[in-house]
């Protein structure tokens, strides 16, 4: 079953490239129509959110200095291109985050996916650190994603898939 999370999990990355491909720097942090979550901040919390993952596998925090403060949940994103990584170092991290959580998950004990989430608050939600990761992997991104589509049909540009 894994191996199709990891499917899902890599079709995003794809897609998230494909979605940002075609920007500029000043693209990457316009918010049209009252739309906040810009290309910038949408990759850099997929990145730190994917990071976050890392660790409950147990691997170490790589975030790069300065990041967890720029893409803070709840944070409103700015349209401050200069307050932004540029769109290289974006997609960037975020493939080496994938690349190390692929690993990670696929040679994690199995043991972790059936372990109850530590916190309740959240476990109400995802019941165990399997459904967190499978959820991490695939729905949340997946949602950003979407927006990330949504966002470009707002600027005009259509379709990054040609579609």
């Amino acid at each position: 079953m894994i191996q199709h999370v990891i499917h899902t999990y890599r079709f995003n990355l794809g897609f998230a490239e494909l979605l940002v491909k075609d920007l500029s720097p000043e693209q990457m942090v316009q918010q049209p129509n009252g739309l906040v979550n810009h290309p910038a901040w949408s990759l850099g919390h997929l990145t730190m959110t994917a990071n976050n993952l890392a660790t409950i596998c147990g691997l170490d925090s790589q975030v790069p200095d300065g990041w967890t403060d720029i893409f803070v949940t709840g944070g409103i994103p700015s349209g401050d291109v200069s307050l932004y990584p540029s769109k290289d170092a974006l997609l960037g991290a975020l493939q080496a985050q994938h690349e190390r959580n692929t690993q990670a998950v696929q040679q994690a004990d199995s043991a972790l996916f059936s372990t109850p989430h530590p916190d309740e608050r959240v476990g109400k939600h995802f019941p165990t650190m399997g459904d967190l990761i499978v959820f991490l992997m695939t729905s949340h991104e997946t949602d950003h994603l979407g927006q990330l589509a949504a966002w470009r049909r707002a600027m005009g540009l259509g379709s990054a898939t040609g579609r």
